[in-house]
This record gives C-alpha cells, structure tokens and sequence, in this order.
C-alpha cells in the first residue's frame, strides 16, 4: 500500500505542486500577518550582550535620578527625617545620602568622621632582639602583626594602615631576681599593654590622626599602671619602658623612664627620642632634666634621691600622696613619619646603652649590620658585656632593633619597584647550632650531648656573620659550615656543604620560610630560630 505523493499533498493544501521546497505557514501568518517573525522568542535580539544592556540601563536610570537623590544601600535606615544621615546596625556604620560615603561617629569629637579603609604599605620590617641571661627583671614582647592579635581577641582593627606591630621593652627595677618572679611588674605589663591598648584602636574606625594615636598611648599606659598597683598593693616592683606601635609608615614610640629610645638614619645619624626619667644627677649625661621632674624633685637635687627614676610601671611605695619624690607613670610619647632616610629604631637598656657610648655605638652598629636586625640586637649586647667584663644579676642587658626599608617618600608617588616574585621553592645552604632547650640536644654530626645555652649559640653564630661581611664569595661561609655546623648536610663535599636542596614553604616552619623566601640568591639571612636550633642561612639558587 502506498501513501499520497508529495506533489498531491501540495495540490491538496492549494501550493504550486511544481514548487520542491517551500515553508509551511501557521494558521496566524496564513492569515495576512505580513511580519511573522516577530512570534518567534528572540524578535528583535540585537547581538548586544545582556550584561552590557543592563549595565546602560542603569546607567539611564541614574542620569533619570533627580539631582542630589542617591539610593539608600541596602540594610541601612534614615536616623532622623529630614537629616542625611543612614544607620546599619549590623555593621555600625552611617551612610550619607548627601555625599554616598559611609560615616563613623566620634564619640570623643562628638561629629560624624568618615569611615577609613587601611592602607597597605610596601614598607618593609626587619626585627630582633637580644637579653643576657642574668637580664632576669627585662621583658619583650614582639607582635609582628597586631591585626591578626587584636582578631585573636575578637576586635578588629583593620582600619589601621598596615603594616600594624607592636613592640614593647620592659626594663624591671627593685624586683626579686631570686623569686619565682624576678619582677611582677615587668611580667605584668608584658601581659597586658596590648589589652588596654587594642580596645581603644578597635573603637574608632576613622583615619587615626597623630594626636589621637598620643593620647590612646598614654591612656593605655595610666590605665596599665594603675590596674598594677590595685592587684598588687604591697609590691614595690617598677619597670621603665619603651613602646612602639607601628602603622604604615607612622611609628609611635611612647617612653617611661629611662630606656633608650634611639632613631638612626642611613647616613649615620642617631639621636634619642625621647630625654631619659631620671632624677637630677643620676644621668651624667643628661645636665637638663624637663620642667615638670624638675619641680617634682627640687628637694631631691639636694642628695643623692632614694629612686633614681622620675617615672615608670609599678614603684607603689612612691605613688602614694604623701610619697616624696612622687612618681607619675604618664609617658613622653612622639610620632614618627618614616622617611626613606630612616634606617630604623632601638631601644636599649640604659646600662647597656651607656656602657656602649649611647647613640653614637648605636648608629654605628645598627649601619654595619642592617637589615640583620636580631645580629643587631646581639652585637649591642656584646659589646656591653666586653666593656663590662661582669655581669650582676639586676643590671637590665637587652635591646629591641628594627630596621624599615622600602620606604615610600611622604607627599609625593610611590616611587616604581621591581615587582618581586616569591619564588615556589629555593635552593639552601644553611649552618645549624643546636642548644639545650631544643627539641633534640643531639649533635649527630660529632654523636655528643649539647650543652650549650641559646645566648652563647647566638653568640657563635653571629661571629660568623661578622666574619662573613667581607667575604662576597662564601668561602668562610663553607669553612665554618664543615667546622662548625651540627647537622649531617655539613658532611656534604664542595659548594654542597650545608646543603638541604630545595625547599618548599612550611618545611620549616613561617619564621624560617619568612627568612628564607625574603632572600636573593647568594644573600645571607640574620639568625633564624627553628626547634631544631639556630641557623644561618645562605640561598644558593
């Protein structure tokens, strides 16, 4: 049985059956609808792409907007008709519908100031420190990167220019160096500077302006000292100190009492930041001593004081109303506004630092060893313990020095850099010294128990770094490597001598890769400290 043939179909539905191919029409174009393309979806698609077509849409419906009118973001409400001003509770933040900027309210200006977002510098920091051990009532504190400490507590303060750090140096007085604690004071502030000072960089989000960072410090530092003496009534414990709070390239360097804060310059520079508390004739060389110690211990100039400092932590025996002379624990504090002709800052225990030839051993020091800030810190310390000969358990050896480099010059452009690559893997060589408080006490290379404390590693190992100032082809490098080094990549023979091939990051641990990946190749590292021990290390490629 066959079916119709196509021609027959055709003739049937009234088409010219000598035409082969023709389009069938709908019922609705076969009535007359001359345009019936415009049924199918896509009528009148231009080729224009959907996202470009809502992008001009919006940007109609802006030049529509009424002049002045902008719309509210989500999530905020009006505070007061007829005002600008937006609030969101959940972000705490005010949005202006004059202006379209979002707003914080200064509850210490009593106005409304624009919310800061914080910069990033390029600015780099380079820090270390250095105590001899029977430095029992000195303390530190060292926080590289305060931003991730104030989220640890739960506080933001991501509104400070970055980099954000701290560091802190808490030289202890009229302690116990006998006692399970040689200085409650000095322990007491290492624990809680951060504490008083952190809720008050979180509480403001605007541009912190120079006299506000001056007076959140010396709040902090009031609130600090007397928190002290109410927990610890009966304790005659002070300390002196020096504080530093890093933001982009601001420093605030806030000091009580007489520890040594010295800015050094690149060209060799140094000066004190800041005149030492001290009491009339106790500082031969300080003649002058401010307006207000001065009045506070004219009956003192008389005779030798029974407290040589006029300022400082703890000290509660002269804190008192009727105490003579009366101490007061509100700090000098000054900011500075990095320059590229700044090398960095010390700060120095004031034995120490006068036992050296202050500022002028400083800069000398801190410009032979730049940017090897811990090698820095070190050097210091020796230095005083050479001109010493001994050392007593109460005299305070320690010092804190960072270095800055990359410094942008202030009120013009950033100067164009090299863009630095972080390599994925470098090739090391490195020489290890091993202490008694590592996590193995083994020498492997030379099978014996190590007896040595840290200092005296650190010791060895920065006299090696000396060495190898002069020394642009390494060669000295190899030789103490094989001489000194106790791990077995000593053994290895010619230029692989400490070799430990290529190194990933995490191997070691952050401190480690921080040094190492920061290296150019043939550049040594400043001492670096792992739980294996103390190392040096050299990137070979």
């Amino acid at each position: 049985m066959s079916g119709p043939k196509p021609h027959e179909l055709r003739s049937a539905f009234g088409v010219d059956p000598k035409i082969s191919h023709e389009v069938a029409l709908t019922g609705n174009q076969s009535t007359g609808n001359a345009r019936h393309w415009e049924d199918k979806p896509n009528a009148g698609y231009s080729g224009t792409p959907m996202w470009r077509i809502k992008a001009q849409l919006q940007e109609q419906q802006a030049q529509n907007q009424a002049p002045g009118q902008l719309k509210v973001p989500e999530g905020f409400k009006l505070v007061e008709k007829g005002k600008p001003m937006y609030y969101n509770e959940k972000r705490q933040v005010y949005w202006s519908s004059s202006d379209g900027l979002i707003y914080v309210y200064d509850t210490v200006m009593e106005k409304y100031s624009q919310q800061h977002e914080g910069q990033t510098s390029d600015m780099r920091i380079a820090v270390g420190s250095c105590f001899h051990e029977k430095a029992v009532q000195t303390r530190h504190v060292l926080v590289k990167d305060l931003t991730k400490a104030a989220q640890a507590l739960r506080m933001s303060v991501e509104h400070l220019d970055r980099p954000c750090a701290l560091y802190a140096l808490y030289e202890g007085h009229r302690g116990k160096p006998g006692a399970s604690s040689a200085n409650c004071c000095s322990d007491f502030c290492v624990k809680h500077l951060h504490q008083k000072l952190l809720p008050k960089l979180a509480a403001f989000r605007g541009f912190w302006e120079d006299a506000r960072l001056e007076v959140a410090m010396k709040e902090s530092f009031l609130e600090l000292d007397a928190e002290f003496l109410e927990k610890h009534p009966g304790a005659t414990d002070g300390c002196c100190a020096s504080v530093a709070l890093v933001t982009g390239q601001r420093v605030v360097i806030a000091s009580l009492g007489d520890v040594a804060s010295v800015a050094c310059m690149r060209d060799g520079e140094a000066s004190e930041v800041h005149k030492a508390h001290v009491a009339p004739g106790t500082d031969p060389d300080d003649e002058d001593e401010d307006d207000e110690d001065d009045e506070a211990n004219a009956d003192a100039a008389q005779a030798a004081p029974p407290i040589r400092w006029t300022r400082s932590f703890g000290d509660s025996d002269f804190k008192r109303a009727d105490s003579s002379p009366r101490l007061v624990a509100t700090p000098d504090v000054k900011v500075l506004h990095l320059e590229p002709n700044h090398l960095g800052v010390a700060f120095v225990c004031r034995a120490l630092y006068n036992a050296i030839g202050r500022s002028t051993a400083v800069a000398t020091v801190s410009k032979r060893c730049a940017p090897r800030s811990r090698m820095a810190a070190g050097a210091l310390v020796d230095a005083a313990v050479q001109w010493l000969g001994q050392v007593g358990g109460d005299l305070g050896l320690g010092s804190i020095v960072v270095f800055f480099d990359r410094i942008e010059s202030a009120g013009g452009s950033a100067q164009k850099r090299a863009r630095i690559e972080i390599p994925t893997q470098v090739r090391l060589r490195h020489i290890l010294l091993k202490h008694k408080e590592c996590k193995s006490t083994v020498d492997k290379v030379r099978n014996k128990q190590v007896k040595r404390s840290r200092g005296d590693a650190e010791r060895l190992l920065r006299a090696v770094l000396e060495e190898c100032q002069s020394d642009p082809d390494r060669k000295i490098f190899t030789q103490r490597c094989k001489e000194m080094s106790e791990c077995q990549s000593c053994l290895k023979a010619g230029d692989l001598v400490g070799d430990l091939s290529w190194v990933k990051p995490g191997k070691y641990g952050q401190t480690f890769d921080d040094l190492a990946f920061a290296l150019s190749v043939g550049q040594l590292s400043d001492l670096v400290e792992t739980d294996q021990g103390i190392h040096i290390i050299l990137r070979s490629a």
